[in-house]
């Protein structure tokens, strides 16, 4: 069975590794790399981790486990007639085609957007680091995971932050959780720019609704936007992202979408961890076993030093557990919680959580 895998992502890369001795597996990317890692680009930029740590499997990786990876070659469509992936570097039949092609970086809808950077590759890190070491400082643009991680290793590793964000609170949380990371933050000496929109961007700065700030290296980091467009020419159904059931199928027979392509219930996954969670899952059903995913949001993050944990539903009624842990109720039960520091405790949270189980 010829199992072809678009991407080589966390998702199609644990799919790939998962099913390498059950399928004849290749892998078509259009990178011109073997997998990295792209959660820890911003421990690169901040000059904590060199560019070959990024890579956890070499090319003789690949090899040795017999999956064949088309690096540089961009598919084009699926011709599900025929049940084979037409890309820039020819034909490739398939009997189980799996799109996990990820999403790209949102970019602002500013004027002068040109001066303003994006996140989402290494060659987008290389340029970010580059910059970054000659002018010593960065504005960042974003209230989410990739913007906090980005600007707390970048304070952490004594480069001058600024970030500006148009909400109120970050990360979606509540004004008592979004304070505390925050604090921490600021701690590492990261400057805040909250409630400030951003209204055009130049050479030298950014214009926003609550004056100029100042900076030539301004990074937008505020969203993805999923890659579909494959599965968009090939008449696959699509909404925001390539529409999936539980068993993570397409509306295309033997044609399967996972990570943060894929939509399933109006929601994207967004995480390297949910990619890797439905690789997991498909592997499963891909291999004859029965499974189905069930999406269930969790989040593990690290601001500079400051830990932070999102499980489940962090909405509605709310109580801290102890002054690190805040859950979150629905109907009486747990739905929730978000920790603060003790990754330990986290995932101890999470599996109790999951599972249904009491909370102490």
């Amino acid at each position: 069975m010829r199992l072809v895998i678009v991407g080589n992502g966390p998702g199609g890369v644990e799919l790939a590794k998962d099913l390498s001795e059950e399928f004849e597996v290749t892998i078509v990317e259009k990178e011109n790399l073997p997998h990295y890692s792209k959660p820890m680009l911003s421990h690169y930029i901040a000059g904590f981790l060199p560019e070959e740590r990024l890579f956890p499997y070499s090319l003789d990786w690949y090899e040795k486990k017999g999956i064949t990876l088309l690096l540089g070659a961009e598919a084009k469509l699926v011709d599900r007639l025929r049940r084979v992936l037409v890309t820039s570097a020819g034909e490739v039949p398939y009997d189980v085609l799996v799109i996990a092609t990820g999403a790209r970086a949102r970019e602002p809808s500013i004027p002068g957007r040109e001066h303003i950077l994006t996140l989402r590759t290494l060659s987008d890190a290389r340029l970010i680091k580059e910059r970054l070491e000659k002018e010593g400082e960065i504005t960042i643009l974003g209230g989410g995971f990739i913007a906090l991680e980005l600007a707390g290793n970048l304070a952490k590793a004594g480069y001058t932050v600024r970030l500006v964000h148009r909400r109120k609170t970050l990360l979606g949380l509540d004004d008592e959780l979004s304070g505390r990371i925050k604090e921490a933050l600021e701690g590492a000496g990261v400057e805040f720019h909250l409630e400030t929109n951003a209204l055009g961007a130049d050479g030298e700065g950014l214009k926003t609704d609550r004056g100029y700030i100042k900076g030539r290296l301004k990074v937008c980091a505020f969203g993805i936007v999923p890659n579909k467009e494959l599965a968009v020419r090939s008449g696959i159904h699509a909404g925001r992202g390539i529409l999936v059931d539980d068993h993570l199928r397409t509306s295309a027979r033997d044609v399967y979408a996972i990570g943060d392509c894929a939509e399933l219930g109006g929601v994207i996954g967004g995480t390297a961890k949910t990619a890797v969670e439905q690789a997991k899952v498909l592997a499963r059903i891909l291999a004859g076993k029965e499974a189905n995913y069930v999406p269930f949001r969790s989040a593990f993050f690290k601001f500079a030093d400051f830990g932070v944990a999102i499980i489940g539903r962090t909405k509605g009624q709310a109580q801290w557990l102890d002054e690190d842990t805040r859950v979150f109720y629905d109907g009486g039960k747990v739905s929730g919680a978000v920790v603060l520091g003790d990754m330990k405790k986290a995932f101890r949270l999470e599996k109790a959580i999951k599972e249904g189980l009491p909370i102490d």
